[in-house]
């Protein structure tokens, strides 16, 4: 984790606990342009920057789900279609607080 990020961990599952903010802000970490959206090319290296295997099929699959308006990239609005691929590929819980 980065920055202000205080991450918590979950005593009944062992995830890392954070919350839509913090996960947005650990997410953006991945963000190579500084654009403020995740593409393709950043997903996929998230996911292998974490150990994940399968990274192209991976991306594509979360894309699938996550990027409502087809555009190939993950902005603000769609962030938190990402969630449930993220709890299972990073494990990290996305809680409210």
């Amino acid at each position: 984790m980065e920055g202000d990020i205080i991450p918590r961990i979950a005593s009944s599952d062992g995830k890392v606990e954070l919350s839509m903010e913090e996960f947005k802000k650990w997410l953006m970490q991945f963000d190579r342009d500084r654009d403020g959206r995740i593409n393709m090319e950043e997903l996929r290296q998230a996911i292998y920057d974490t150990g994940g295997w399968l990274c192209r099929w991976k991306t594509r699959r979360a894309m699938k789900k996550a990027d409502t308006n087809s555009n190939r990239i993950i902005d603000d609005n769609e962030i938190s279609k990402l969630v449930p691929f993220a709890q299972k590929q990073f494990g990290l819980k996305v809680v409210a607080f």
